[in-house]
């Protein structure tokens, strides 16, 4: 063991790992409830609609939106490996230029 405690994920834990059914359901019940109040509309489907047409009128809600329904794209960090050693005189035109803005 390395001596760390209370790892979420561990079995045994308290708390641990993912909730339960019951308790996602739970939490689903009680925002649907809370946006009923706040829409003013009598059923689930009429207080989604509303939501999502509130969410739909800021650009950050547009992409919530199309992440769930197309899927989030997968993120790509393209490294280039240009084959060249770095000499000296290199190391510290970067290191000056990174101290300066630093």
């Amino acid at each position: 063991m390395d001596g760390r405690v209370n790892n979420a994920g561990v079995k045994g834990n308290k708390g641990g790992g993912r909730k339960s059914k019951v308790e996602e359901e739970q939490v689903n019940v009680i925002f649907l409830s809370a946006l009923k109040e706040l829409y003013k509309k009598d059923t689930d489907v009429e207080t989604k609609k509303a939501f999502v047409k509130e969410l739909a009128e800021s650009q950050r809600g547009q992409m919530f939106i199309a992440e769930h329904i197309f899927g989030k794209p997968k993120e790509r960090i393209e490294n280039y490996n240009f084959n060249q050693e770095l000499t000296k005189e290199d190391a510290k035109i970067i290191n000056d230029e990174l101290e300066s803005k630093y």
